[in-house]
């Protein structure tokens, strides 16, 4: 047999080994960079994307909430705005006014209710923030209250007579508004409800249902009409085109949430809005000479347009209500994913172009300063309020 010499065995010596390691490594450091760096851009591009979106889906639902503030009962704003609302349901008892205090995080607000466009009540909220007091009709029937004719009410009958029902259907919702006295301001007002199955092919109004009573508060249904003017306002219905009494602010968890009023569910929670909200703010838009321009901006805490002095019930309160013509709202936006240092200031500060006594601050927490936090402002105009005519 041939036996052939065995060859010289070579593996890679040391130096070539630490060549690898060291091209390896480099490589590995560079791909980790490129990586971390990607993720970086990716964490912000999407928590400013999911900022953006939630700040045009917010200014949406606000403005559509915030635009309409006053439908149904604006045109009758002498007799309207101020009056303390009373409403009952059959489930409920008596629930307006409450008998305690609103769930959180509105717990600050005035157990009667009075009836009005927009009402801001300044720092009750979580953390400061302001609560929005917004109530709106949604009838379509018009728009504008019926009048109610003279002792059209008969003793132990749930109905009234008004020029025309045209409109009006089962289940729908009423605010039965009577005539202002002169130098005390307006009376209460009594929220009804239309029986099921009206029509509206009559001038008799009929009255029943959930939110039907022969008597709310002390006012009869009776008296309606017989000792002074009266009206019916249009809201909307129970069932669909639901008129709008909610409350809006900021909760501990940083939602923005709101509570129904009118409790036309029976219920007594606050509903989700929005998540990521951290501060809520507004500021009053004023037509100081009635000419329908907007002559002021002015802050809810100012003294002469706190929610104390608008829901006084006078005369001079419900004339500066018809005066808010407008409200600009700012929300601070925060996300929830950290980045790995501090990227957000101390402080932020809103409504910067005007005045100092105008403006707010919303202070940032050290261990929250590496969230991303986004600024939102925006001007609502009431338009209802703008098209009621003042003297």
């Amino acid at each position: 047999m041939t036996h052939w010499p065995a060859r010289p065995r070579r593996g890679f010596t040391l130096i070539e080994l630490m060549v690898a390691v060291a091209i390896a490594l480099v490589l590995t450091l560079a791909i980790t960079l490129m990586l971390v760096r990607s993720e970086s851009g990716r964490r912000t591009l999407t928590s400013t994307n999911d900022s953006s979106n939630n700040g045009a889906y917010l200014s949406y639902v606000l403005d559509r909430t915030l635009r309409s503030a006053g439908s149904g009962f604006a045109q009758g704003w002498r007799n309207a705005y101020g009056c303390a609302l009373q409403a009952q349901r059959a489930t409920l008892g008596t629930f307006l006014p409450r008998a305690s205090a609103y769930p959180a995080p509105f717990a600050s607000v005035p157990l009667t209710m009075r009836m009005a466009p927009l009402v801001v009540q300044a720092g009750t909220g979580n953390g400061g923030s302001d609560v929005l007091i917004v109530q709106t009709g949604s009838s379509g029937l018009g728009e504008a209250p019926l009048p109610v004719l003279t002792n059209s009410a008969s003793s132990g009958t749930a109905s009234l007579r008004v020029p025309i029902t045209l409109g009006l259907r089962g289940g729908d919702l009423v605010a039965l508004v009577q005539e202002t006295n002169t130098g005390t301001g307006p009376l209460p007002c009594v929220l009804q409800q239309v029986e099921a199955g009206f029509v509206g092919n009559t001038d008799v109004l009929e009255l029943g249902g959930n939110f039907y009573a022969a008597s709310v508060g002390g006012i009869a249904l009776d008296d309606i009409g017989s000792a002074r003017r009266a009206w019916v306002v249009p809201l909307g219905n129970e069932a669909g085109s639901r008129p709008g009494f909610q409350l809006l602010g900021v909760a501990a968890n940083n939602t923005l949430v709101s509570y129904d009023l009118l409790r036309l569910d029976a219920s007594n929670t606050v509903v989700p809005v929005a998540d990521g909200v951290v501060d809520l703010r507004a500021r009053y838009g004023v037509d100081t000479d009635d000419d329908g321009r907007i002559d002021d901006w002015v802050s809810p805490a100012d003294a002469d347009w706190t929610a104390a002095t608008l829901m006084n019930g006078s005369e001079a309160a419900a004339t500066a209500l018809s005066r808010i013509i407008a409200v600009r709202v700012a929300l601070v936006l925060r996300n929830n994913s950290p980045e790995r240092t501090d990227i957000s200031p101390a402080s932020l500060t809103l409504f910067a172009d005007l005045p100092a006594a105008q403006q707010a601050t919303h202070s940032i927490a050290a261990g929250d300063r590496s969230l991303r936090y986004r600024t939102l402002d925006f001007t609502v105009p009431l338009r209802n309020a703008l098209l009621t005519q003042r003297p």
